[in-house]
């Protein structure tokens, strides 16, 4: 019942709740799209009927400067009584520099008629704020030969008035006309006639401006779209939080199957990454979760157990073979020291007793004098061999004078320097370990000789109450060094010499490191702990 359960949880998360987000999202989106499209469609229309209604402003004031100028033409004293019924705030006339207001009485006086005909403008429709009142008169300006009119019209009596109106017929709708300055000549909301426009805009208000020809004003329509949508259209908005109560269950859900199977996952998966680089202990405890991923952990710890075996069984055999390969060494040292090298010293000597049968010929006093020195030279040559197959320095000194002998016996002078260095006050280790981080070192040497290209390595060997750290350092062009033992035998290259150091640092439980780069060269380091003790089957056989 059980494992019935967790499979549909992982139905459920796996299958139900990206659906369930998928419809959420396709909800939310439509609504989105609804609403774009809404917009852009009171955009369009609006951004039609602004300019209509502004263009026709234009044409009502052109047409009373038109019947403006016919008057002037006809030089008639007086105004006719259709003409002053076009002009509402009165008609001045400006003649040989005298202003004088003809026809009805006007809401402005001499003095501000002469101030406009004064003025210079660029346009012949001039805004006049009336005192005291919230309405805009305008200064139409007419000219005919040298003679000058001025009639004002208020706004209210235009045509065009009616169907400004239809501008802001809704609550939340207004529209104004602005001067080059931005102040505001109408407004539908009567208070703000006179006062600066504001620029800063929500984004819900659709905002559509257009000039009105021939003057310097703009004609601005704000709509707030969002709430002029009807009311049901509004709600419909809120539609998609039905499906809050299933995301909630969905959520939850998935909280359990984060807890149940994705942190599990996790924790196995740090686990499986110790376990990778050798820490065999991380596979123990426990990660919980389902059954099945608590199955899967069991499996992994009896392969870890399996591994385990068999990795100390193939430790059984790399110290036989080392201890093999020592013995064999051993053997071979002293055949060479106690046979080989003695006879070599046999017969120097066979030669030296040779000299006086020989001093009347001095051919072959020279031939002979080479042949000492070619024997003498073979001595040397088998004796740094025997040292390096059974360096008895290791045995009789300790592990930093049989490295400094190592480092004085592979100087190569020119071709390469080595320089050793301690650090610390020696002591003596186990015969298993001095062995064993003195082959490294030897190996390490090896490799710094016949593949790095260097010309400068450093043996170093520091002591402290803790640890005893072998380093050999080279100058050389470096390589891809592996990071793991695993990744040796992965890797192209077979470096099988690394290998074998790697394995003979784990015989003594050292650690082992190699760092590389092509600018700094090769760095090898064992350190070993001090009271480690040796692998049992390295340290019997």
């Amino acid at each position: 019942m059980k494992r019935l359960t967790d499979s549909f949880l992982q139905l459920f998360i796996f299958l139900v709740l990206p659906l369930l987000v998928l419809l959420v999202g396709v909800a939310f989106g439509s609504i989105t799209l609804h609403q774009r499209s809404m917009r852009e469609t009171l955009v369009e229309h609006d951004g039609r009927i602004v300019p209509g209604i502004a263009n026709n402003i234009s044409r009502q004031l052109e047409q009373r400067r038109t019947a403006l100028q016919m008057w002037l033409e006809r030089a008639s004293p007086t105004p006719s009584p259709e003409l002053q019924m076009l002009f509402d705030g009165g008609i001045a006339q400006y003649r040989n520099g005298v202003v004088s207001i003809v026809g009805r009485a006007s809401i402005i006086d001499v003095a501000t008629f002469q101030t406009i005909f004064g003025a210079t403008s660029n346009s012949p429709f001039i805004p006049l704020l009336a005192p005291n009142k919230a309405e805009l008169y305008i200064a139409i300006i007419a000219e005919v030969e040298g003679n000058s009119a001025i009639g004002v019209v208020s706004l209210s009596t235009l045509p065009a008035a009616e169907i400004l109106s239809s501008l802001h017929g809704k609550s939340h709708t207004f529209a104004y006309i602005l001067d080059a300055d931005n102040r505001i000549l109408y407004h539908s909301n009567p208070a703000l006639i006179g006062t600066i426009a504001s620029q800063s805009k929500s984004e819900d208000v659709i905002v559509i401006s257009a000039p009105i020809p021939q003057t310097e004003w703009r004609l601005v329509q704000e709509e707030n779209w969002q709430k002029e949508l009807s009311p049901l259209m509004r709600y419909s908005q809120a539609a998609p939080l039905v499906l809050v109560p299933g995301l909630l269950l969905v959520l939850l859900l998935v909280g359990v199957g984060i807890r149940k199977i994705v942190r599990p996952l996790q924790r196995l998966e740090k686990q499986a990454t110790s376990l990778d680089w050798g820490n065999y202990d991380a596979i123990e405890s426990e990660v919980g979760g389902i059954e099945e991923i608590q199955r899967l952990h069991a499996t992994l710890r009896n392969m870890v157990q399996r591994i385990r075996t068999a990795q100390a069984e193939m430790h059984n055999y790399i110290g036989a073979v080392t201890r093999a390969q020592e013995d064999e060494r051993l053997r071979v040292a002293r055949e060479l020291h106690d046979q080989t090298a003695q006879a070599l010293v046999a017969l120097n000597h066979q030669v030296q007793m040779l000299k006086p049968f020989l001093s009347d010929d001095p051919e072959a006093t020279i031939l002979m004098s080479e042949t000492r020195l070619n024997i003498t030279q073979s001595i040397e040559d088998l004796r740094r061999i025997v040292r390096a197959l059974r360096p008895v320095s290791l045995e009789q000194l300790g592990l930093a004078p049989a490295l400094q002998m190592l480092a004085r016996d592979l100087d190569l002078g020119d071709q390469m320097t080595i320089q050793f260095e301690k650090q610390g006050t020696p002591r003596r280790l186990s015969t298993e370990q001095e062995i064993v981080l003195y082959r490294i070192a030897q190996e390490a040497l090896n490799n710094a000789w016949q593949h790095s290209g260097a010309d400068h390595v450093w043996i170093s060997v520091s002591f402290s109450d803790e640890n005893v750290i072998v380093s050999v350092r080279d100058n050389g062009h470096g390589f891809s060094a592996p990071q793991h033992p695993s990744e040796i035998t992965r890797s192209g290259n077979r470096h099988f010499g690394i290998m074998g150091m790697y394995e003979r640092a784990a015989l003594i439980g050292a650690y082992f490191q190699i760092v590389s780069t092509t600018e700094g060269g090769t760095t090898i380091t064992i350190r070993l702990a001090i009271g480690t003790t040796p692998s049992q089957d390295f340290k019997q056989l």
